[in-house]
């Protein structure tokens, strides 16, 4: 009988990461909210603003559903701006995207990671590199969000200085 890749079942490491996020929201001083052991949120601070970062575990998956708000509210007159600017952004950043959420209202990066057979210490530095990379991203068009909140036109300057590509040092 040919075995297929799938059949191998190594002892799994099933613990909830999100206990292990909360240890480290308390270490890093973040504001920490767990509704229930498979919801947490937390702010972090950005360059500018505080993001809010609310993590879902999904154990049936061992999937881990992440999502970081910024506090920037867009109006329904701006939402086709906001959709066509997502578009641009979403072609130019390599993990997770971005799009509008809590009715359609907030710019929010997602990303969803998946912890099958991995073991708790990798899950958490996944995790810490997953949070880094959502401020960075969050940071680098926050202020391209609030132009088109205020349906200011410098927002297409904005994006495109935001989502220009370097080459070499000056």
């Amino acid at each position: 009988m040919i075995s297929s890749p799938f059949d191998y079942a190594p002892e799994i490491d099933d613990n909830n990461p999100l206990d292990l996020v909360e240890e480290l929201a308390e270490q890093k001083g973040w504001a920490i909210s767990r509704s229930d052991e498979d919801l947490i949120s937390f702010t972090v601070q950005g360059l500018k603003v505080k993001y809010e970062i609310c993590m879902e575990w999904q154990e049936e998956f061992s999937a881990l559903l992440f999502a970081c708000s910024m506090p920037v509210e867009i109006e329904e007159k701006n939402y086709e701006t906001a959709c066509k600017s997502l578009e641009q952004i979403n072609q130019n950043i390599w993990l997770g995207h971005f799009d509008l959420s809590n009715k359609n209202k907030h710019p929010t990066f997602r990303h969803t990671l998946l912890f099958r057979m991995i073991p708790s210490g990798i899950a958490l530095d996944i995790i810490q590199d997953t949070v880094e990379i959502a401020v960075a991203e969050a940071n680098r068009f926050y202020t391209t969000f609030q132009l088109i909140q205020a349906g200011d036109v410098r927002m297409q300057d904005n994006l495109s200085a935001a989502v220009f590509e370097t080459v070499g040092e000056a």
